[in-house]
């Protein structure tokens, strides 16, 4: 067992344990906060009577019908793998992928790459930004995903495979798939709004060594204090073939506003893999966005299926409908933001 000590936005200090026989990534919350009453437990739902897309005002008519293509990210997903795993001791495999990425960007989009050395690790974060709006508006909306993958199985029922590296088809991949063929739809259909898209390095890395999770993310927020987007979501294993999403709970306390519209966009495209209970305490590339006040929800599967963290998290176990599903959710959160304008 060991002890976590943050978030800085919530009033009071936490100090609660996680137990690393359950989750590396997750804790079970125990502390209590004064304004909320309730004890978090995935079990229970998260409304009765109206709905909370009621209560927040969020209700509304499907959108624009949002033609998110399943298949073409699964080919995102295979081009990834085929490279090996992404982890820090394959670096020929980390630039295949970054360069594969960046091929995949649309050219009116910018890019970026913010390199940065922690725990003596080099780490690159790749920068996009479709900032069509430009001074049209001043939202400003984040999506981001880990493109690195685990650099050991540790969780493999196979004691002997526990030192292979990850192949991280959704634990990595699927991320960035989705992401990809969002930078897509954006070049076609420019919303009102700016979006940017990060994907971060050297996230999956926690529990090795001296590592901590999300050190990519983390060094982003570090070494720009500026960057204040309006909101953001954080994608991570979106394509297990049974997909199930739940609200993650540190996005449940600090970004409740933006989980809302989520849930919303989520009942206007029909997308049954987002489950509207509590889910897990998950640490991921949300929380150092929180920990500075900025709203950045964590999508993410949940209970983790039995793939994370094992020589099986391969592309067999994903599905085209999965990916369909959070790349139309996605979108369609953009989009009614931009309708707002």
């Amino acid at each position: 067992m060991k002890w976590l000590f943050f978030l800085r936005k919530i009033p009071l200090l936490i100090a609660f344990p996680i137990c690393s026989g359950d989750f590396d990534k997750s804790a079970d919350i125990t502390a209590k906060f004064s304004s909320i009453k309730e004890e978090f437990r995935e079990s229970v739902p998260h409304r009765k009577g109206l709905t909370h897309n009621e209560k927040m005002g969020l209700t509304g008519s499907r959108v624009a019908s949002i033609d998110f293509d399943g298949k073409i990210a699964m080919q995102h997903i295979e081009a990834q793998t085929s490279f090996g795993p992404r982890s820090p001791q394959y670096p020929d495999a980390k630039f295949q992928t970054l360069s594969y990425i960046r091929s995949q960007i649309p050219s009116s989009m910018q890019i970026q790459l913010h390199e940065f050395n922690t725990n003596g690790l080099n780490g690159t974060n790749l920068w996009v930004s479709s900032r069509v709006a430009q001074k049209k508006s001043n939202t400003l909306i984040m999506l981001g995903t880990h493109w690195d993958t685990r650099s050991q199985a540790d969780r493999d029922t196979d004691i002997t495979q526990r030192n292979i590296p990850v192949l991280g088809a959704n634990d990595g991949a699927s991320g960035v798939a989705v992401l990809i063929e969002i930078a897509k739809h954006l070049h076609k259909k420019p919303p009102k709004i700016n979006v940017d898209l990060i994907f971060f390095d050297l996230e999956d890395i926690g529990n090795i060594g001296k590592n901590a999770y999300a050190m990519g993310s983390r060094e982003f927020v570090e070494e720009h204090p500026k960057y204040r987007p309006t909101a953001g979501i954080i994608i991570d294993m979106v394509c297990d073939k049974n997909l199930r999403i739940p609200r993650e709970h540190y996005s449940s306390l600090s970004a409740p506003e933006v989980l809302s519209r989520v849930w919303a966009s989520a009942d206007r495209q029909e997308a049954n893999a987002f489950k509207d209970i509590r889910g897990g305490a998950i640490i991921d590339d949300h929380i150092p966005f929180l920990e500075v006040g900025i709203p950045v929800v964590n999508l993410i599967h949940f209970p983790f299926p039995k793939s994370w963290h094992t020589t099986n998290d391969t592309i067999k176990f994903c599905s085209v409908t999965s990916l369909d599903q959070v790349g139309r959710v996605v979108l369609d959160f953009i989009y009614q933001y931009s309708s707002n304008y």
